[in-house]
């Protein structure tokens, strides 16, 4: 190994370190985690929705209805609530957690939406290119 490579290890080293000690909020998403969080449609229709909240707070109920219409939107049908909601606790809000975009309380049923301004922005994105 060359002094240069040791140097990299070294520094590669250091950097994983420091981020252990990082709290998962002030991580960055990187493109991919963004780009797999907003691939999924009614994940991003409630994120938008979530923005769009007083306090960016609402209850797991409202987040299945916001999640319920947008599905029925898609498939043209209208999907059980149980199913979506089954779906939206074991999958989505966790994923969204996992990120750091949400704060998800699964004692008081309640989600907080965290500003992400990156993600907003290609969120935002997204939604341009899908309505032109």
């Amino acid at each position: 190994m060359t002094s240069n490579e040791d140097e990299s290890d070294d520094s590669a080293s250091e950097s994983t370190d420091s981020m252990k000690d990082t709290p998962l909020e002030e991580i960055p998403l990187s493109v991919d985690a963004m780009l797999d969080i907003l691939a999924n449609s009614p994940r991003r229709h409630l994120l938008e929705y979530l923005r769009d909240q007083p306090e960016g707070t609402a209850t797991v109920e409202e987040a299945t209805k916001v999640f319920l219409t947008q599905l029925a939107r898609e498939s043209g049908q209208q999907p059980n609530h149980d199913d979506a909601q089954v779906d939206l606790h074991h999958h989505h809000l966790p994923k969204l957690a996992d990120a750091g975009v949400i704060e998800y309380d699964v004692r008081t049923q309640t989600i907080r939406y965290r500003p992400h301004d990156r993600l907003e922005e290609l969120h935002d994105l997204i939604q341009d290119f899908l309505e032109e």
